[in-house]
């Protein structure tokens, strides 16, 4: 086996001693000017080959020995076991333009991938895992914010709030193992005409929303798509395939209580971000089923949907915060959908 060339660093100053390493029996020996040491083989630590890029030997005692892209390190790594298949193609894919863009799409194609698919994937698992405790935490904590940046106290009768919340509770009774679910009313001009559900159960519906509906099964229809994204847990999913970096702690670290701080973000990720079509797709099912289980038609359920989309687009000219919230896209492409699941 030949020798090594290299500038070596005792790791207790700066200043680089030119040496000649070699490998005699199990045992690595160094010298040099003022230079003269030996290791054990198996405890010397090797950087792969990285293309030409200069390569390193770590030793146990501090020092650092750093050199050319010599095969005589991939001959060491061999001695140790590990200089295995992939460490000999990579390097040659890497001094190859066709195989380097060959490799970087595929990598691409791959991550591209995970995020389409597989972020939902554990988002979902991480979402239904999470205890009620946390998920209470989230909640509270982002109505607490939204009162203080968006929302005011409702002004509608209390006789009015009785009768909706009784609705309400009707329709969370088809779900017992949800305990704890309110529906909360508060006004926001900015915010206008609408409904959101928040983790741990809570559903926000506004005053508007209630003034724009035209009879009491169009609001039902309205709190039943809103249970459904309570069901799925829509918000939280959400908020986590938004938070890939939170996600991937979590889930790879188990250590769920993190997440308690990114309940700030929620508000935010509520106002930027709207449900995926899946989401809303998954939410208006729902809504369409329990009308039907309670032969309400489902029409009306449509019906409110362009009422709200009217609303939103007499709001006047420009962007509103309202319409920056809205978690309802593609409004006449669900309306249509409804319609035809409904039978006309």
């Amino acid at each position: 086996m030949s020798e090594y060339a290299a500038t070596w660093y005792d790791g207790q100053t700066s200043r680089g001693h030119d040496v000649i390493i070699h490998l005699d029996g199990e045992m690595l020996r160094v010298a040099g000017e003022g230079v003269a040491c030996e290791y054990p083989l198996s405890r010397v630590r090797m950087d792969q080959r990285l293309g030409k890029a200069r390569r390193c030997l770590r030793f146990e005692d501090g020092a650092v020995a750093e050199g050319a892209a010599d095969v005589f390190l991939d001959e060491l790594l061999s001695r140790q076991g590990k200089n295995g298949v992939m460490n000999r193609v990579v390097p040659r894919w890497e001094m190859n333009l066709k195989k380097a863009f060959a490799a970087l799409g595929i990598t691409v194609i791959v991550v591209a991938c995970f995020m389409r698919f597989g972020v939902p994937i554990l988002a979902e698992k991480l979402a239904f895992a999470l205890p009620p405790a946390t998920e209470e935490v989230l909640g509270r904590h982002t109505l607490e914010l939204l009162d203080e940046i968006a929302l005011k106290p409702s002004e509608l009768g209390k006789e009015r709030q009785e009768d909706l919340t009784r609705r309400f509770a009707a329709i969370v009774a088809g779900h017992p193992d949800r305990q704890g679910w309110r529906l909360v009313f508060r006004s926001s001009k900015p915010i206008g005409a609408n409904a959101f559900a928040l983790p741990s159960g809570i559903v926000v519906i506004t005053d508007r929303m209630v003034e724009i509906a035209e009879n009491d099964d169009q609001i039902t229809g309205v709190l039943a798509h809103e249970v459904g994204h309570l069901v799925r847990r829509h918000s939280l999913r959400n908020l986590l395939q938004n938070s890939v970096t939170a996600l991937l702690i979590a889930t790879l670290t188990g250590d769920i209580t993190s997440l308690h701080s990114i309940a700030a973000t929620l508000p935010t990720a509520l106002i930027d971000a709207k449900y995926s079509r899946d989401f809303e797709r998954e939410a208006d099912d729902a809504a369409v089923a329990y009308l039907k289980e309670k032969r309400i038609p489902i029409r009306s359920y449509a019906e409110i949907l362009a009422l709200l989309a009217k609303d939103h687009n007499m709001a006047g000219e420009g962007p509103r915060f309202g319409e920056l919230f809205d978690n309802h896209p593609m409004m006449l492409e669900r309306v249509q959908r409804v319609l035809a699941g409904s039978g006309g």
